[in-house]
């Protein structure tokens, strides 16, 4: 019996060293991950680090919370980087200056519809990564940094994008009325090598009215994204 409860003493004791050399483990990895935050990633306004083995080994569970940051990256380029960068390709080859009106329309509402899938897709990554995010339990101190670095590589450059969208419909819009204006007028109106002829003094005023409303729109959408480089945290 004596021998029996030794052993059971033994084992409750083992238990409890281990219990605690867990707990000093995890706050070891816990400040290895904030401080990989505060001094590697948050810092950075591109091109987030991929940890290394030995780092995931050092950052423990945590390593798998810098995962959704990566992933979304990825998934940002992937499905609105690289098509956003097509689509403005694509946009400018069909708006060169020997185009016709004809093909300027085309292309523009080709733009639209294309930046709405690319817009749907962003809300989607962007609803995705926040679900994921919500499961995690986070001590206090670590899910301020933590925070710190979705709002910096996830939630900013998501919103930023979200206003600029609207901002590029509108402009396009402006360019389809203003292209429509074009047919309406082409006894008075010619484009040549990508300019725009005005026969008349009536038709001129009214053709820079609606351009230079254009040119405010298009500056809407560059003071959104200085802003947005100016706030994002350093």
């Amino acid at each position: 019996m004596k021998k029996h409860f030794h052993s059971f003493l033994l084992l409750w004791m083992l238990g409890i060293v281990l219990l605690l050399t867990g707990c000093g483990r995890e706050l070891q990895q816990r400040h290895a991950f904030a401080g990989f935050l505060q001094k590697e990633v948050i810092p950075r306004n591109s091109g987030l680090i991929i940890p290394t083995k030995a780092m995931r080994k050092k950052f423990g569970e945590y390593a798998t919370q810098y995962d959704v940051i990566v992933d979304f990256n990825n998934a940002m380029h992937e499905k609105v980087g690289r098509p956003l960068d097509k689509l403005q390709r694509d946009f400018a080859e069909a708006m060169k200056p020997e185009a016709g009106v004809d093909e300027r329309k085309a292309a523009t509402v080709e733009y639209m519809k294309i930046l709405a899938e690319i817009e749907k897709a962003l809300d989607a990554e962007l609803t995705r990564t926040e679900q994921r995010i919500a499961v995690f339990q986070q001590p206090a101190e670590l899910q301020a940094v933590f925070t710190q670095a979705v709002d910096k590589h996830v939630r900013l450059p998501a919103q930023t994008l979200k206003l600029m969208i609207p901002a590029t419909n509108e402009m396009l819009k402006k360019n389809l009325a203003l292209l429509d204006f074009v047919v309406a007028n082409k006894g008075k109106i010619l484009i040549k090598d990508g300019m725009i002829q005005v026969k008349d003094q009536s038709t001129l005023a009214q053709l820079n009215r609606m351009q230079a409303d254009i040119a405010k729109t298009a500056q809407t959408i560059q003071t959104q994204h200085t802003e947005f480089t100016q706030q994002t945290p350093k």
